[in-house]
């Protein structure tokens, strides 16, 4: 009996080797949002409907020129994930929604007014969703 059991050892060390054990990752609903091109294209368009009243009150809200323009780039990387390459896209709503919390976060706290706040806390989910699926993607 020892020669099998020896032989099963090797024999699951072997496959241990070939297959290793996948590492446990985050839960489905977040990946299943972030594989979602309509994440990105949701806070595209609640920057879109934020720009009137940029116009209106600027206090605390980015600059007007800058919310289509983040709003296109948030467009783009849901369009990167629609086309289907969901890395880049996650990484670009990423990297994107880390740079408008970097420019416009402290002001739109700041100012306490609900508007800006929300703005930056619906950025901010998108970074953790998108950021959650660029860097524990298995």
């Amino acid at each position: 009996m020892e020669p099998s059991t020896s032989s099963r050892t090797i024999k699951q060390e072997e496959s241990l080797i070939t297959n290793p054990p996948k590492p446990r990752t985050y839960t489905p609903v977040i990946s299943d949002l972030a594989r979602s091109p309509f994440t990105p294209w949701t806070i595209s368009g609640i920057l879109l409907a934020a720009v009137p009243t940029t116009v209106r009150s600027p206090t605390g809200f980015p600059h007007l020129v800058q919310l289509p323009l983040f709003a296109a780039i948030f467009g783009g990387a849901g369009y990167m994930v629609h086309a289907g390459d969901p890395v880049n896209g996650s990484g670009t709503a990423t990297a994107w929604s880390l740079t408008y919390l970097f420019l416009h976060g402290k002001k739109s706290l700041l100012s306490r007014r609900p508007g800006p706040m929300l703005l930056s806390s619906a950025v901010a989910l998108l970074a953790s969703v998108e950021g959650a699926d660029y860097f524990l993607n298995d």
